[in-house]
């Protein structure tokens, strides 16, 4: 997908405007008698639980003067089990049900963008929860009548939860894109479930402590709607991550998948720099760049596995869309499909990330609790995740060039974890496995390197992932090159001279 093919899709709203994905999705929805059964026993279970409290407050002798903040919470926790358990669990297998290939669906024989698609699958979803919250609003409201709770917390704390219930609704969107078979989506789904009830439990505890801080009497301070407004804005900027690669993974694999992505990443992370350092510069406190930081190291390093994923060779589609501009031709080179541009862009995005915070420490050293071993652990596990990847690369290139390409981000986990591993089980046989062990004799294992390590031991660290990076950097210099030759974009066929007679 070129530039332009973004600015098509994401700017005309007026196709925007009527989705016929929602109509669809809405239209099954109402007719299943899955969504119905399910709102109907949410209604159900709201109000037992109203009359179970109306009932026991009749039959005590002192009015309860908190019955309705006693009764908010357990809304509250009927409204998050029954949101968190069932709409992302339906949108999802929906989503995943239409990318068996045995169905070929809505996915495969409309016309519509996949980002039309998955914006309308994203619509379902937020619908779905509205109804659910608009049921359930009644008796949220009706709990202000009974005292211990005021109806600004209690808007405020059900557009939280119908805020994060949308999150998670485009996280389940997203895995059900996942091209893995369904042993693997059986396992997301367990996972999901254990991972819900955590987020339950801590959306729950987070409700309970907004209501009891009082959020209608700070909702007067500026520095409230700061702290709401960095939130929502953190969440919004993750949920667009997860729209943006759930549509690169049902785009077809001709199309440039990379672009959309690497760019939403790479505003993101300059967006997020940008507000970090404002807030260092307003306040001193260098430590707030590691809200910054973290995650960046994170995202780049799971960036770093889909990126050595890409096929070396590019399609006719992404080979027309390629600037005929030098300079142009250079900048698309790090956001297009390839494992080369891909190497390249996460490199820069973390050398930029780290020398960033570097300079801040040396600006702000009073404030900085970030030493020399965090440092030093960020510069190492890097060097070694890109030592690792340029061998996954060589590996697949030299002896399983005929498999597929995303192999070798495989190929990178499991070096990773077998380098971690094997020793220690090499030594448990030996009867020599020690933690002290395991810290000094692993060398090459970036799961080793941690800042509690003296400093001998991270400079035998450094060294080692030096020189194993730059003999893997000489080994694919050839491959490289022949990437950044081939990256030109396809010639026109020109008519041959007319004959003469």
């Amino acid at each position: 997908m070129s530039i332009a093919g973004i600015k098509r899709h994401f700017t005309n709203w007026r196709e925007w405007e009527f989705n016929p994905i929602v109509i669809k999705e809405l239209r099954q929805g109402v007719r299943s008698w899955t969504v119905t059964g399910m709102l109907m026993l949410f209604l159900v279970v709201l109000f037992i639980a109203s009359v179970g409290f109306l009932v026991t407050q009749s039959f005590n002798a002192s009015p309860d003067l908190a019955l309705g903040g006693s009764m908010f919470s357990t809304f509250i926790v009927i409204l998050a089990g029954a949101s968190f358990f069932f709409i992302p669990l339906y949108i999802g297998v929906r989503v995943a049900s239409e990318r068996q290939d045995n169905n070929p669906d809505l996915l495969y024989v409309t016309t519509l963008s996949p980002a039309r698609i998955i914006f309308g699958k994203f619509l379902c979803g937020a619908y779905i929860a509205l109804l659910f919250f608009s049921a359930c609003m009644p008796f949220m409201a009706f709990t202000n009548l009974l005292r211990g709770v005021d109806l600004p917390t209690v808007f405020f704390i059900l557009g939280f939860l119908f805020l994060v219930v949308c999150a998670a609704n485009m996280i389940a969107i997203f895995l059900a894109c996942l091209p893995v078979s369904r042993p693997f989506r059986f396992l997301f789904i367990l996972y999901s479930v254990f991972q819900s009830i955590a987020l339950i439990s801590s959306l729950v505890a987070t409700s309970f402590r907004m209501m009891r801080s009082g959020i209608g009497a700070m909702m007067a301070g500026r520095d409230f709607w700061i702290g709401t407004l960095t939130v929502v804005g953190i969440g919004v900027a993750a949920t667009g991550l997860f729209f943006v690669m759930a549509v690169a993974l049902i785009s077809p694999q001709s199309t440039n998948r990379a672009l959309p992505v690497r760019i939403y990443l790479t505003i993101i992370w300059l967006l997020a720099g940008l507000v970090s350092f404002g807030w260092v510069v307003q306040t001193g406190d260098v430590r707030l760049m590691s809200a910054w930081t973290y995650p960046t190291f994170i995202v780049m390093m799971l960036a770093l596995l889909v990126a050595i994923s890409n096929a070396d060779q590019l399609s006719l589609r992404v080979r027309r869309t390629i600037p005929q501009s030098g300079l142009k031709r250079v900048a698309a080179f790090f956001f297009f499909n390839g494992a080369a541009g891909g190497l390249i862009w996460v490199a820069a995005i973390m050398a930029l990330t780290f020398s960033a915070t570097k300079t801040l420490l040396l600006a702000f050293p009073t404030s900085a609790t970030t030493g020399d071993e965090n440092e030093s652990w960020f510069t190492t596990t890097a060097i070694y995740a890109f030592a690792y990847a340029l061998t996954a690369l060589l590996i697949h290139r030299k002896f399983l060039p005929k498999r597929p390409h995303k192999l070798a981000g495989l190929l990178a986990v499991l070096l990773a974890g077998a380098w971690a591993i094997v020793p220690s089980i090499v030594l448990f046989f030996l009867n020599q496995l020690s933690w002290k062990s395991v810290e000094g004799l692993q060398l090459g294992n970036m799961f080793n390197v941690t800042p509690r390590l003296d400093t001998g031991q991270r400079l035998l660290h450094f060294i080692f992932a030096t020189i194993w990076l730059v003999i893997m950097v000489l080994l694919n210099a050839k491959w490289f090159l022949a990437q950044v030759k081939n990256f030109h974009p396809l010639q026109r066929d020109v008519a041959p001279p007319p004959m003469l007679e």
